[in-house]
Formats: C-alpha cells, structure tokens, sequence
C-alpha cells in the first residue's frame, strides 16, 4: 500500500474534486506520482505534469519548492532582498506564480511581480532581474513541453538559471515527501510590489543594440509571418520587431493567450510541424520567411521558403550563422568570444580560429552558458551564445536564451542578405562550407511515453557505452568516451566528426546529435540516413 498516496487521500487539505482526480489514478501512476522520492532539478528547473501528488506540479510542491528556494535566498544574502517573480501562459501558472511569491515573503524576502501580474517572456525576466539588481529570480513555466506541464525555473542575480551547487543546496530544504502537506507560511502583503511596463520599454531599448546595421533596416518591407504559439510573446514580441521597423505578419489563430494552446498543437518551433498554419499564411501572402517562438519566448526557430520548399533552420546552422555573420562585420576591441555547448557543431570553431576568436564550451542548457558568460564579464568581447536545440543569446543584458534579439539579428542578416538575392540556406552552401569545410548536423529524439521511462532509456545508453565493435557504417570509431561535464557520450570518427548521446533532461527523450564533414552536403546527408537506420537497429527502434 502506498502510505503517502493514503496520506494525501485522506488529508482535509485536499479539496473532495481534487481527491476525486487521485483516485482515478492507476496503481502505477500512484507509485510514480506519489513516490518517497524529493523533486530535483533538471537541465531547466523543475518540470513535471499537473496534478495532485508529491511527484507533480500542484498548491502543495510549489509552495515546498518556493519555501526551499527562499531559505536559500536568506542564508545566502539575508532578508529584505527582492526577488522577481514571473510566469508563462500556462493553466495555473499566474496563481503558482502568487503563491510563490506569498512564500518568500513570509521569509522577509521582497517579491517584484509584473505589473497586475501579468506574463511575463523569460529573456525580460531575466532582464529584470539584473536591471533590479535583485538576488534571484523565479519563472513558472515549462517552456515548450506539452499543456499538461508545469515548472519552477531558479535564476541567480545575474540573471542565469541556477547551477548544480545551488540546485542541491536547494533541494536539501526541500520537505520529505511524507511532510509536502505540512507545509506553512503566513504571507506579507507589504513585501509583494509590482514593476511597471517601463521595466519593457528599458529592456526594447537595450535589446535594439543587438543589431549591427541598424540603418540599412528602414529601407526593409518584405513580410514576415509570426506565431508566438499562445505564449508570452504573442503582444510583445511583435510590437518589439515592428519597433524595428519589420513587417510582421501575426499569426493571428495562434496569437492570443490560451492556456491550452488551442490553435498549437505542437508550440515547440524545433518542430516543423510548429509551423503549419504560418507556412499556410506565408504562401498566401507570398512570404519566405517565418519565425516562431515557444511559449515562454525564449527558443526562436526560422523556417525559409529555399528553392521553393520551405526548410527549418536548426539551432546549429542559426549559431554558425550568427558567429560569422557577427565575427565578420563587427569591430572588437578585446579577443571575441562564442559560447556553446558540447553537442553543438564544432564548425563554430574554425570560423572562430580564422577571426582570432574563442570558443568556450559548456554542459547542455543555458545555464551553464549564462554562467560562463557572467565569468568572463568584460574580459573579452561577446558574440553569441547557442545551442544545437535552437535558442541563442545574441547580446549581454540577460542570461537566458532570448527569441527577441535572436529574431530581430536574424531579420538583419535575412535582409542584408536578401538585397543580393541570398537566404539562409545561400549564406552556409556558398559563403561558409567551401571555406570552412562541408559540414551535416542533426539531432534525432526518440521519446518514450511511459510513466517510468528513466530505466528504459539508461539502457539505451549502456548499450551504447559498450559498443565495441571499430565501425559504424562507413565511419570509424576512433573513441568511445564519457564526457562527464557535457554530461554526454561521445563517439570521436574520423575527419573532425562526431557521434554524441544524451538523455534529455526536461523530456522522456534519448538524443543522438550529428556532425559530420564530407565532400558534399548530399554525400553527407545520404551518409547520416545509413547511419539513422543503423542506431534505429541498435537501439530497437
């Protein structure tokens, strides 16, 4: 018998509809979703779906997270620090967001929420919090993952997530799963404020300085279609970018708030399929570009009409853009610099080498990114910070990823590029891989949808881990390594190439992630779909 399952069952804390939602739980979902176990945090914070249950995201585990963070707060910085506070469109996410911020104030903590508290992006979060010179920050969101989700993202005073030291300083106040419900608290009103929308004009004006060639933009009209998915971004970010002087074409079925995403199905723009009612826009207004941001705002993806097919930009080939685009046309007066992380492509590093720039590479997740960019500060010059699952970070005024400035230095280079009858796909084939080499990413997630899917996807690994024989396919397999702080493992081929395997660390997904150099990209693409077929045999998929 799961005794904390009977605990919660019979607590007069619950109210009888939610006790209803319980009992309807299978036998296994009341071992997973009432389990002993402590919540921790992932490569982005707590996440997890909604729900009754110590294992879910409820009243009861926010209120226990929030009280674990503030005691953090105070035994690092004291009382009377201010705290801000934001959250995304989500169901619930508004009243988690008050309820966190009624629990820090009972620690003496000052909590700034948003104006009515209102949502919030993440990047002007994590603006806010380094503009207010605050000690940390919270977000309740849970980025792109499915409407069932919520999450509890911890920032620093930089304005960067949290790293392990923290998290596990954090998780050790955590209440043990038998005591969640006996969690207390007596809010002080007089420490909750709200910011204005000035904090949103402040963060326009500073985001602006990402573009490099700001008065060519005025001369621009061609149409750009944007969805923003039913999340934070959907007012903001088009008034930001017509702020800029771009033609923006709403998606207008998909930009409004809606806690169910209604009209986005799938509101993850690594997804092509994200963008199936703006292609269908694109086409009727004869646009070629599209953008789309996820529901906190801040992964960007851009889909292009190339050759007449409309093709995805990955993550990759943005960030190998944005390096040499940026490296190319900007004055440094200190050594440039690019952050990213170890299942990124490495092609970043041979255009840095050529303009005299260094690359730092860091574990999976802007938090590791954001940290090492607030470690180098003003030693060295800035140029872009990305990852290979899309999302970048084109200037300094935050720490996180952010769809804003990404979008608008991605519409200048569009544009620049576009007077000479150039896209995106034109600038890699015919300006950067002849010089720097032929190069093919991809990442490939297999997601399993079990409850206990952990164990499952560990094996996966093993068996990878355990690989001896020399060859896969027509590649060599010169090291099979653990790369402890990528936490990833590594297979080194040939030619500069490699093979890297992850878990996710926000999803139930394993992830193979690409990058190989050929002598073309079609030799190379039909390289990359016989391996496919080769891991999808491995790994009985």
């Amino acid at each position: 018998m799961n005794e904390i399952y009977q605990q919660w069952l019979s607590s007069p804390k619950l109210t009888l509809s939610e006790k209803k939602s319980i009992k309807s739980l299978t036998k296994q979902e009341q071992m997973v979703y009432f389990s002993a176990e402590s919540m921790s945090f992932g490569t982005a914070g707590v996440r997890g779906k909604m729900g009754m249950g110590t294992m879910r995201m409820n009243r009861f585990t926010y209120a226990n997270l929030a009280q674990a963070y503030a005691k953090y707060i105070v035994h690092t910085y004291g009382r009377d620090k201010s705290i801000v506070v934001g959250h995304d469109n989500r169901l619930n996410s508004a009243k988690f967001a008050k309820l966190a911020a009624e629990v820090l104030s009972s620690f003496g903590i000052r909590v700034l929420l948003f104006a009515k508290n209102q949502l919030m992006p993440t990047p002007i979060v994590s603006y806010a919090i380094r503009e207010t010179k605050s000690v940390g920050g919270l977000i309740i969101t849970a980025s792109h993952n499915p409407k069932e989700y919520n999450g509890f993202k911890a920032y620093r005073n930089d304005g960067a997530q949290i790293l392990p030291p923290i998290a596990n300083l954090i998780e050790k106040q955590l209440r043990k799963a038998f005591d969640i419900l006996n969690t207390t608290y007596r809010a002080q009103p007089n420490l909750v404020s709200f910011l204005t929308n000035g904090i949103i004009d402040k963060y326009f004006k500073d985001a602006q300085r990402v573009l490099n060639k700001k008065e060519l933009i005025e001369k621009k009209r061609f149409p750009v279609v944007l969805t923003a998915h039913h999340g934070t971004a959907c007012k903001l970010l088009p008034k930001f970018l017509k702020l800029l002087k771009f033609n923006i074409k709403p998606v207008h079925a998909q930009m409004f708030y809606s806690p169910t995403f209604i009209n986005s199905p799938i509101s993850n723009p690594e997804d092509i399929k994200s963008f199936d009612l703006s292609i269908v826009q694109a086409n009727k207004i004869k646009s070629d570009i599209c953008i789309g941001v996820d529901p906190d705002a801040d992964r960007m993806a851009v889909c292009i009409k190339h050759l007449g097919q409309w093709r995805l930009m990955t993550g990759n080939e943005m960030g190998i853009i944005y390096t040499y685009y940026v490296l190319k046309h900007k004055h440094f007066t200190k050594t440039p610099y690019i952050v990213s992380s170890y299942v990124s492509t490495n092609l970043i590093d041979k255009i840095a080498k050529f303009y005299h720039a260094k690359v730092y590479r860091t574990g999976t997740g802007f938090k590791w990114m954001g940290a090492k960019i607030s470690e180098i500060d003003n030693k060295e010059s800035f140029v872009v910070a990305f990852e290979e699952a899309i999302g970048a970070l084109n200037t300094t005024i935050n720490r996180d990823k952010d769809s804003f400035t990404a979008s608008a230095l991605a519409l200048e280079i569009y544009h620049i590029y576009r007077q000479r009858k150039m896209d995106f796909v034109d600038i890699l084939e015919q300006e950067i891989y002849p010089i720097y080499g032929h190069w093919f990413g991809k990442t490939v997630s297999y997601k399993y949808d079990v409850l206990n899917w952990k164990p499952l996807v560990l094996n996966k690994m093993n068996l990878l881990k355990h690989y001896h024989a020399k060859m896969i396919g027509n590649w060599t397999i010169k090291k099979n390594i653990w790369n402890k702080v990528g936490d990833c493992l590594e297979w080194h081929l040939q030619n500069n190439s490699w093979i890297k395997f992850r878990m996710s660390g926000t999803e139930p997904k394993f992830k193979i992630y690409y990058n190989l150099y050929g002598s073309s990209q079609n030799q190379l693409i039909n390289q990359y779909n016989e391996l496919d077929i080769l891991f999808r045999k491995i790994l009985g998929v």
